[in-house]
């Protein structure tokens, strides 16, 4: 058992170590998450049960590829006008390339990071859908060249290292190659991404594929890296309550050390170098306070010569994260699947 902590207080040890046993493994049998907690595998199931039925804790799915390759991942900054901003989140919220949106501070109202296939498609989605939406007065856009760290990689740090290894043990083997999807994987891919834990049986009644094809396809799917599974966490719970993202430039000729050295720090939730405006990293982070937010930026002006924060911005709120819709104290409260546009 890891040592209970005060900073997790609205989430009980036994909740929390779950919580990290499927940050490590999202799918893992609860028979081999039982003997890693050891406790039995009914008692896990029904505390599964409770963290999901409250939305305090959830399994994402979400596509890494596509018909077409891999899907290019576009930050999208929208000013609206006074009074709308609201109305523009619940607009795009609904809208399935939207994976993630957040009301932020600073010179943008909304930060949107969604998914296209290609620039043909990123294009499309500019003129087609959210140049109108009413109250959009102009956005700014940055699609991401390389990620190093993304959500699915961040821990809550409530297991022991013997429980990590076990879980880990348990975990299919992964074979990252390009792999292309049909509309079968697709129909998959979406019923992951309401539950990431949903069983072969279960999404064989909801497909009509036989169940061997279904534990086929899906296993192939996550060994492959076509489909990123991450647990989530509300994020008042997770004891990193604020949110925050940086707009930095670094000199190409060290982007990938200093990429590196960022992808280690525990605050980071997102590292990505990008493309197409005038700063060349984006990240995103969970913070224990706003105040934190000034400290890591000296440490940052300190420790790493190559990069400057242009750019900086504390999240008010989150609208969706990763295909979740979220409500009060970052609960989720329904999910529309990602889909690449």
């Amino acid at each position: 058992m890891a040592p209970e902590s005060q900073e997790f207080a609205d989430l009980q040890e036994s909740e929390q170590e779950l919580i990290s046993v499927l940050q490590v493994n999202p799918r893992v049998s609860w028979v081999a998450a039982a003997g890693a907690l050891r406790v039995d595998p009914t008692t896990i199931s029904r505390t599964w049960r409770g963290l999901t039925e409250s939305g305090r804790a959830w399994v994402s799915a979400y596509p890494r590829a596509t018909e077409s390759g891999p899907p290019l991942i576009a930050f999208i900054e929208i000013s609206c006008g006074a009074g709308s901003v609201d109305a523009v989140a619940d607009a795009l919220v609904g809208r399935p390339w939207a994976a993630t949106v957040e009301r932020t501070t600073g010179r943008r109202d909304l930060l949107v990071s969604g998914m296209v296939r290609d620039l043909e498609a990123l294009t499309a989605l500019l003129t087609q859908e959210l140049e109108v939406i009413d109250g959009v007065v102009s956005t700014r856009i940055q699609v991401a060249t390389v990620i190093t760290v993304e959500g699915a990689g961040w821990r809550l740090g409530a297991l022991s290292p013997e429980a990590i290894r076990r879980v880990t043990d348990d975990r299919p083997l992964a074979y990252p190659r390009s792999t292309r999807v049909d509309h079968r994987d697709r129909a998959l891919m979406d019923l992951l991404g309401v539950d990431g834990r949903i069983g072969y049986s279960e999404a064989a009644v909801a497909t009509g594929l036989g169940i061997t094809t279904v534990r086929r396809r899906i296993q192939r799917l996550i060994s492959s890296g076509a489909v990123g599974l991450r647990c989530e966490v509300a994020q008042p719970l997770s004891g990193r309550p604020v949110a925050a993202t940086l707009w930095c430039r670094v000199a190409p000729g060290s982007m990938n050390q200093v990429m590196s050295g960022l992808s280690a720090m525990p605050e980071v939730r997102l590292c990505a170098s990008t493309t197409g405006g005038p700063t060349n990293l984006l990240l995103t982070l969970w913070l224990r306070s706003p105040g934190d937010l000034q400290r890591l930026e000296e440490q940052l002006s300190e420790r790493v010569a190559a990069l400057q924060v242009e750019d900086r911005a504390l999240v008010l709120r989150h609208y969706k994260r990763m295909g979740r819709i979220l409500g009060d104290a970052g609960r989720a409260v329904g999910v529309v699947p990602v889909r690449p546009r």
